[in-house]
């Protein structure tokens, strides 16, 4: 009996060795009455007592996937999931002879979540007002809910307001006067304050809330007093984690941030000190969702505000009084074609004739030469299925389908220029790809239902080409998500007179392809034709922050683009538009005498850069100072010393903090500049001087 008691002694110890704890347990007989007691002691921790009789070790099982062992009966825990738990533990009292009972307890923990950075940024620590970013891009923003509406889905993909969009009419100006105020109270609570000035901006859906009858969105009388409280707590949501901070905010009393769509909780997808982007969804249609960028500083939209410049020390300058070409030591060049992005039609040189300093004054001088754009003409786009049978996709007969251009072409329906051989028809389409233009350029249209490429596995062409080999792609997409694409490459056999030629799809993946995209003579640019200039600083003269002052006159002929702008130094490292983008001064010479300056950076560059716009009367007869102060909070564009727009609130996530370099240009056509005048011989920017102040 002895060495049996030895052996489940030893038994006894090895099964608890390998807790937590190793613990000198005395012997004793059967365990009984076990009472266990739990004290909630809040923020997660829990404190255990249990008591048996003839118990000489207690184990506590947390519910948790954790445990703990002891002799005294007594144990705390701190749970650590965030929100209202509940958990089951069970204790058990045991005696060194292998003899024990068992007792379970419910315990209901509830954790608040806690983000003391975030509540210090949205309070700045005690009390902070944040103002809706009019002066910037995308401060109102719209787009898929989720994935499986339109492709992408977490960022403004259907519409971005452009700045100060929405403060120039009494519809929707309220919108711009909203202050709102997040603030810690005494207990250390984080509150909500709007207000509103009396009217807030409802969308339209949502208009029976105030029993509204216009049908747009609207500002209407609406009572948006009180402090309200706030929870922040993390989000599951269906936005990337690189797209998001995972901390969302919920506003109590149906509290919202301005624009009314009816949904009181906000995910918080970028924060600094100065700017709040957040997003949040449509209660009247599930597949909305509703983006609204703030800033920590009112925005100024200008046109009445003199120039109260921080920078009045000269640090560098071109005054360009010593006649031939531009300082070495200052400028630099740009040269030769290829659209520089936007199908712009000029070759850049270092010729004299297109840039020199000339009686005090920079000149820099597009001129038109030899050369021609090239044309290319199609028709009766035919589906062809296995047995040949045959369905006209497009014969431009009737009426034309919308065509988009790209990289410097376009299309347009004309009549046949040729009306002979393969192809007698009335009308056909006609491609054009400018002098200059991308070697990809092209154009597309959008059908109003997919191609069955299942049933028609081939889709002919007729086409009409200057040249034998030129490559012709036709491409098909789907319009809601462009990624869902297949193409077919085909080289022309026949020059100046019409052949049809055959595009093999069957190959092609399933997919709804319900758009057409056309490439002639791909891969090619057409050359010759006008040159011009383009000077920058890059590697000479490069700057972090301050005043820009150009003073300049310029050209008026009919697809001119001359600017004034700065790209940021690391562009060959990030790319565009990472590096950012400062244009000083943009005109056209087919909308003479308006000039425009404008902001790119990731997510707000192209056609959605942060742009303004504004008249000066003699811009191309007289010398006008085109301004910009570029503060670390700021960037205001100036046109003789007055504030014209664009008080842009710059912040810590913008590439507006890094080191720039100047460049001085005349584009000719393109995305902006559009049709050149076909009388178009040559016309001049003249820039009087260059100024830099810190």
């Amino acid at each position: 009996m002895k060495k049996l008691m030895y052996i489940t002694i030893c038994m006894f110890t090895a099964l608890i060795g390998c807790d937590e704890n190793d613990i000198d347990i005395p012997v004793s007989v059967l365990p009984s009455n076990l009472i266990v007691n739990a004290q909630n002691m809040g923020g997660g921790t829990v404190n255990f007592t249990a008591t048996a009789d003839n118990a000489n070790y207690y184990h506590f099982d947390f519910g948790d996937g954790t445990s703990a062992l002891g002799t005294s009966g007594e144990a705390s825990k701190t749970y650590e999931m965030i929100g209202d738990n509940s958990y089951t533990v069970t204790v058990t009292a045991g005696s060194t002879e292998g003899n024990k009972i068992s007792e379970s307890v419910d315990v209901s923990v509830s954790i608040a979540f806690s983000d003391p950075e975030t509540v210090s940024l949205l309070t700045n620590d005690s009390s902070k007002t944040w103002f809706l970013a009019v002066s910037q891009q995308g401060h109102l923003g719209l787009g898929p809910a989720r994935e499986g509406i339109d492709g992408d889905w977490w960022y403004p993909k259907w519409y971005v307001a452009s700045a100060f969009e929405k403060c120039g009419s009494e519809d929707s100006d309220c919108l711009c006067d909203d202050e709102i105020t997040f603030a810690q109270d005494a207990n250390g609570n984080l509150t909500f304050e709007l207000d509103n000035k009396g009217q807030t901006y409802f969308n339209v859906g949502h208009r029976a809330v105030v029993g509204g009858s216009e049908e747009s969105d609207f500002c209407y009388d609406f009572d948006t007093s009180g402090t309200k409280s706030v929870v922040l707590s993390p989000v599951e949501g269906n936005v990337p984690d690189e797209e998001t901070t995972g901390i969302q905010m919920t506003i109590a009393d149906g509290g919202f941030m301005g624009y009314y769509v009816g949904s009181s909780v906000y995910e918080i997808l970028a924060i600094e000190d100065d700017f709040l982007y957040v997003r949040t969804y449509d209660t009247e249609n599930a597949d909305l969702a509703w983006y609204h960028k703030f800033t920590a500083e009112a925005a100024i939209d200008g046109g009445d505000e003199n120039l109260e410049t921080i920078y009045t020390n000269l640090v560098w300058s071109d005054e360009f009084d010593v006649d031939g070409a531009p300082d070495p030591l200052n400028w630099t060049y740009d040269l030769g074609a290829g659209g520089w992005g936007n199908g712009e039609a000029q070759t850049y040189t270092n010729d004299s004739e297109n840039v020199k300093v000339e009686d005090g004054v920079l000149k820099i001088t597009a001129i038109a030469g030899e050369g021609e754009a090239a044309v290319h003409y199609f028709d009766e786009m035919t589906l062809i299925d296995a047995g040949g049978t045959e369905q006209i996709l497009e014969d431009f007969e009737s009426a034309a389908p919308t065509f988009t251009g790209f990289g410097g072409s376009e299309t347009t329906v004309v009549a046949n220029p040729d009306a002979s051989g393969e192809n007698t028809s009335a009308n056909v389409a006609q491609s054009t790809k400018a002098l200059g233009a991308e070697t990809w350029a092209g154009s597309f249209f959008d059908l109003s239902a997919p191609i069955d490429l299942m049933t028609y596995t081939t889709i002919s062409l007729k086409t009409w080409s200057p040249s034998v080999g030129a490559n012709i792609i036709l491409k098909l997409e789907n319009q809601a998500n462009s990624d869902e694409n297949v193409e077919v490459s085909v080289n022309t056999a026949t020059a100046n007179a019409w052949e049809t030629l055959s595009f093999d799809f069957s190959a092609a993946p399933a997919g709804t392809y319900d758009r057409v995209v056309l490439f002639f003579d791909f891969g090619v640019s057409p050359a010759g034709g006008i040159t011009s200039g383009r000077i920058k600083s890059e590697n000479l003269f490069e700057f972090t922050y301050g005043r820009v002052e150009i003073r300049a006159k310029l050209p008026s002929g009919g697809g001119t683009w001359p600017a004034l702008w700065a790209l940021g130094a690391n562009f060959d490292e990030v790319g565009w538009p990472a590096s950012g983008e400062i244009d000083i001064m943009e005109h056209v010479g087919n909308n003479n005498n308006v000039v425009s300056s404008a902001l790119h950076y990731p997510g707000n560059s192209a056609g959605n850069a942060v742009v303004g716009t504004t008249p000066v009367a003699t811009a191309t007869s007289e010398f006008h100072n085109y301004t910009v102060e570029w503060t670390p909070d700021s960037i205001k564009f100036v046109v003789d010393d007055e504030v014209v727009h664009n008080s842009f609130v710059n912040n810590g996530t913008t590439p507006f903090n890094s080191d720039f370099f100047l460049i001085m240009n005349v584009a000719m056509g393109g995305t902006l500049g559009g049709s050149i005048d076909p009388a178009f011989t040559q016309d001049t920017m003249e820039v009087d001087y260059v100024r830099v102040y810190q």
